[in-house]
């Protein structure tokens, strides 16, 4: 390397010093408290303390490396020239390392957390006494879409360790390997768990839209949007899960087998890609029923626009997906995984949110001409209601919403 004052690390070499990071991390079980960076230096000092080169069991000794993980260390550090490259390649980190970028993460997801957290619980609360109020109570969908609720909230809480696990420093050589292992545990938590969240959440709509209506080409659609989404859930949690060998790859970082990082997004992709496939199909579902009501024109408008939010939901699928494919196998660009993160509860809560949507619109229709009422003069001499059609529609919306969803 060139000892210039202009010296710039590449994105290649930054990408191998990210996975050497991992590598000596994972193989320093007597330094994993020690931050990467501070390792580079430790390991510096021992290859000169033996005279430039080692052995496997010298490792072992220095560094707790296991002893069957210390010739795999050496070989993906050094290659085919083994001791030698690694000796050249650590050497040449640790003289550089002050060049190393340092970037932080954006404290984004508390934050997030916490304002959905709110909105959220205020929308499945008024969905709740909506659908006593005015629907003649709750349905085996309303507690489907408690219990999507409950595990949002359970997803987002684990993301928020997940954030304070990594810290503020979002390079690998900035963290401990302690950091980095629970890390990788955290993430492959979240991943599993994330299908069957959107899953709980989808059925939910799904059944909602089965009961709404006894149009034959609607319920068939739902029920072809129900299976292609059960069957999304469960490829993407295997991917998930059998994306390593043994599963609990963070214990065995160096010996364990993953699959390419090309295989993991075409994976990814694929899964993703259905995912808002079906959230378009939620979307598009209910829009026939509101052309079968008879409605005020401003009231079509304003139901189109209700169930419509769901659009949002596929905008926030898109971005998610856009995330995972750019953040979730780490580039000389970033190893941040917590805009995944931030993403996904976006998603996750306004899926629910969505889901929300109708029945917080009748409770509103329901309560509107008491309200008026109260607002009244005690006299009722020169009133001007509201158009007989209008209160028509709006009674036939509540009726729907009563007689529709049994269950």
């Amino acid at each position: 390397m060139s000892d210039t004052e202009d010296f710039v690390w590449t994105p290649r070499e930054l990408s191998s010093i990210l996975s050497t990071s991992v590598w000596i991390g994972a193989g320093s079980p007597k330094y994993s408290h020690l931050q990467i960076f501070s390792l580079f230096e430790k390991y510096a000092e021992f290859i000169e303390a033996m005279n430039y080169t080692f052995t496997p069991e010298d490792l072992t000794s220095t560094f707790g490396t296991a002893p069957s993980d210390a010739p795999i260390l050496i070989t993906k550090i050094g290659g085919a020239k083994g001791v030698e490259e690694m000796v050249n390649w650590l050497l040449d980190v640790n003289d550089y390392k002050s060049y190393l970028p340092h970037p932080r993460n954006i404290d984004i997801v508390v934050p997030l957390y916490i304002a959905f957290t709110i909105i959220t619980t205020i929308s499945v609360a008024l969905r709740m006494v909506s659908r006593y109020r005015v629907g003649g109570g709750l349905r085996s969908f309303d507690w489907l879409t408690f219990a999507a609720y409950l595990m949002t909230m359970g997803w987002g809480a684990v993301a928020v360790y997940h954030n304070h696990v990594i810290g503020p420093n979002e390079a690998f050589w900035d963290m401990t390997w302690d950091m980095l292992r629970e890390n990788y545990k955290v993430m492959f938590a979240l991943n599993l768990f994330y299908p069957w969240v959107m899953m709980v959440t989808k059925l939910s709509l799904c059944m909602f839209f089965y009961r709404m209506t006894n149009m034959n080409y609607i319920r068939w659609g739902v029920w072809a949007t129900a299976f292609i989404t059960i069957g999304n859930t469960l490829a993407g949690f295997f991917v998930v899960l059998f994306s390593c060998s043994p599963i609990n790859n963070w214990d065995h970082m160096l010996s364990a087998t993953c699959r390419s990082n090309q295989d993991r997004r075409t994976s990814l992709l694929a899964v993703g890609a259905i995912y808002i496939f079906t959230d378009v199909a939620i979307w598009a579902l209910p829009i026939p029923m509101v052309f079968q009501l008879k409605l005020y024109p401003r009231q079509r408008i304003l139901a189109m626009f209700t169930f419509g939010i769901g659009a949002i939901a596929c905008i926030a699928s898109g971005f998610r997906l856009e995330a995972v494919l750019k953040y979730y196998i780490f580039s000389s660009q970033s190893a941040a995984t917590l805009i995944i993160d931030s993403w996904t509860i976006i998603e996750m809560n306004i899926a629910l949110i969505c889901s929300c949507a109708p029945a917080i619109r009748a409770l509103v229709i329901f309560y509107k001409p008491k309200i008026k009422i109260l607002n009244r003069s005690s006299s009722s001499t020169g009133q001007t209601g509201k158009p007989s059609f209008e209160r028509r529609s709006e009674k036939k919306e509540i009726d729907t919403e009563k007689t529709d969803t049994k269950v």
